[in-house]
């Protein structure tokens, strides 16, 4: 056994360590925790770095960010997409929601894209963002369908999208594929990277970061919060949840209306050929997702609905070697590439599926404590613009309509 072999977690019983942790993750301080604060956000994934850096620019001061596990958290288990829409399709999302909210939901998940790569500018993270599209690859003829009707709503609303025929599909190096539905403005950006871009934003903007801190109990008295963790007790005048899948097990509020899920990801060694789709894609209603890194590794994820559990109710981000099976035949099946895949790196995360497949932003039934979670999947460019949400909510400050769908009292 190689001391790689060993430490990417290839084999049974060792941590599965993601691709996107060769970049280290900035730490919480160890130092004791402070008796007080102003606002407590629970959680240093996308989600709650987002909360800690947006509330110091909407003007609150003495904000302090707790978490336990760091790189256990899904922000650094994720694909590194950042996408248009939701988990469902514009036809899907139609079907559910209506076309008058689907729509105002779509342009929301625009603007927070955006917001992303704005906030990578302007700060100055070196995150390999790039804004090169989405591929939505048919595996049947269902999904093709289903692709052509999203294209077509999507263009009649005034969005721009593409239908990819299945010869110009097999052009881009897939197999044994149907037609494609691609979208421009979607991107990609290493996660590790971003956060601790948002982070190192957050300390110098005078926040306090601590680490190990497992929170038990969130309690709110009087005019205050109490929030109890293994570490000590932090008094504070309000607490944001950025904790996803977590939440439940210390916040009775989002009990049946968040269910953790394990995503499982696979990533190759460098191949030797660059392959032709080198930004997002993902196949079977979004149930395979995938990317090729900067450094030219093919990066594969889910197949967990070929699970009999699909992977619902877990919090162990111990690997299924039937879903790793899985995955690494999809590659043979999917993916015409000329040369043997070796496979590098196999690690789980814990996401969050929301009730209403919508995440919850706002206040929940105590007043002052507010969450930020619930992407069901999406949670890189949602975790970072609902925290933007979150905090101009927090702050008072004008709302767009569509912030009502998101609200957790409406859940319940």
């Amino acid at each position: 056994m190689t001391q790689d072999a060993d430490r990417n977690g290839l084999y049974p019983g060792n941590f599965p360590r993601s691709y996107w942790l060769e970049v280290p993750p900035i730490a919480g301080s160890q130092e004791p925790l402070p008796a007080k604060a102003g606002i407590v956000v629970i959680g240093s994934g996308l989600a709650g770095a987002s909360a800690g850096y947006w509330l110091q620019k909407a003007g609150f001061e003495s904000v302090v960010m707790v978490d336990y596990e760091t790189e256990q958290a899904a922000t650094f288990r994720n694909a590194g997409h950042i996408l248009y829409g939701t988990v469902e399709s514009m036809k899907a999302l139609v079907e559910i929601h209506g076309e008058e909210k689907a729509r105002e939901i779509w342009q929301f998940s625009i603007d927070i894209c955006e917001q992303v790569g704005t906030t990578i500018h302007e700060l100055d993270i070196a995150a390999d963002y790039k804004q090169d599209g989405y591929l939505v690859v048919a595996i049947d003829e269902t999904e093709d369908g289903e692709c052509k009707e999203s294209v077509e709503l999507l263009n009649r609303m005034g969005y721009h999208s593409d239908y990819i025929t299945p010869r110009r599909v097999k052009e881009l190096g897939f197999k044994n594929c149907f037609g494609a539905r691609y979208e421009k403005g979607s991107a990609q950006a290493h996660p590790t990277k971003f956060r601790n871009g948002l982070v190192r934003a957050f300390l110098k903007q005078g926040g306090a970061y601590f680490g190990g801190a497992k929170v038990t109990d969130v309690t709110e008295h009087g005019d205050g919060v109490r929030v109890t963790t293994e570490r000590g007790t932090i008094e504070c005048d309000a607490v944001v949840l950025a904790t996803n899948a977590y939440t439940p097990l210390f916040a009775p509020f989002f009990e049946g209306l968040v269910d953790p899920f394990r995503g499982q990801v696979l990533t190759s060694k460098p191949l030797k050929h660059r392959f032709p789709v080198k930004y997002p894609h993902s196949f079977d209603h979004g149930y395979q997702y995938a990317l090729v890194t900067e450094d030219n590794r093919l990066l594969l994820g889910g197949w967990r609905h070929h699970s009999t559990t699909r992977e619902m109710g877990l919090y162990s981000i111990e690997t299924n070697p039937h879903i790793e099976a899985g995955l690494k035949q999809f590659a043979r099946d999917y993916y015409a590439i000329n040369e043997e895949i070796e496979w590098e790196f196999s690690w789980s995360g814990i996401m969050a599926a929301s009730r209403t497949s919508l995440p919850f932003i706002g206040n929940t039934s105590s007043p002052r404590v507010y969450s930020c979670l619930g992407y069901t999947g999406h949670g890189f460019s949602w975790a970072h613009g609902s925290a933007k949400l979150l905090a101009d909510i927090m702050a008072g400050n004008p709302l767009p309509e569509v912030a009502r769908y998101f609200n957790p009292k409406l859940a319940r």
